[in-house]
């Protein structure tokens, strides 16, 4: 069944967003994907996440000791993984730690051991062992013109999680529909905390993580 917009009056762009930067620098128009066993529905002010199909390539470092070698797995990258390059430094001959592209530590590995914590690889030892410090790079990427985006659910693991935007304009994409365009803040902006959108039941800890997301993109919160 359809769902509606079933706020008590219309709401326009102007009771979310304070202040913006530039309309063609701070605003976008994005996809808001179908729905998967019920309706997406995105209203002024609803906060997004952005899911987007993800690809993964390896390249071994220039002058490393080791011949050691990659596979990944089926799927490649964990959904709602960063994009960017995640780094793989080996501190014994068969152990290594991976590093996310903002050089934080994701887990620690082995070789000849699946690693499975938003990369999905395994390192296998060649014919000569790893020294400390040999590395290698893993880089993620974004599928060309596949992201779209999703209310945010703060119950998922796949990337819908974490705040990517705030709607700008009302839209609904039906369950096993099409998808539906909207206009939405990604970037440099002021947006009005006590006029978003949240799933039911978001926590006050969770609001405040999804808004420090948003901030990294400058995208700043202040009550009316």
């Amino acid at each position: 069944m359809l769902k509606t917009l079933s706020l008590q009056s219309p709401r326009v762009e102007s009771d979310v967003l304070k202040y913006v930067v530039s309309d063609t620098i701070s605003k976008a128009q994005e996809i808001l994907a179908a729905g998967s066993g019920s309706d997406n529905v995105a209203d002024v002010g609803t906060v997004l996440a952005s899911i987007q199909t993800l690809d993964a390539s390896y390249a071994a470092r220039a002058g490393n000791t080791g011949t050691f070698t990659n596979a990944f797995a089926n799927p490649k990258v964990a959904p709602g993984a960063k994009t960017g390059v995640y780094t793989i430094t080996f501190t014994a001959a068969t152990k290594f730690r991976v590093e996310d592209p903002d050089g934080i530590e994701i887990g620690e590995g082995a070789t000849g051991v699946a690693f499975t914590n938003m990369l999905k690889f395994t390192i296998t030892a060649g014919g000569t062992a790893a020294a400390v410090g040999d590395a290698a790079d893993i880089t993620v990427t974004a599928t060309a013109d596949s992201r779209k985006v999703v209310p945010i659910d703060f119950s998922a693991t796949d990337g819908r999680q974490n705040a990517f935007a705030v709607s700008l304009s009302p839209a609904i994409a039906p369950d096993g529909g099409n998808d539906a365009r909207l206009l939405v803040l990604r970037r440099l902006g002021c947006i009005d905390t006590n006029k978003l959108i949240w799933p039911a039941g978001a926590t006050d800890a969770q609001k405040a993580a999804a808004l420090a997301q948003l901030e990294v993109a400058h995208i700043i919160a202040q009550p009316s």
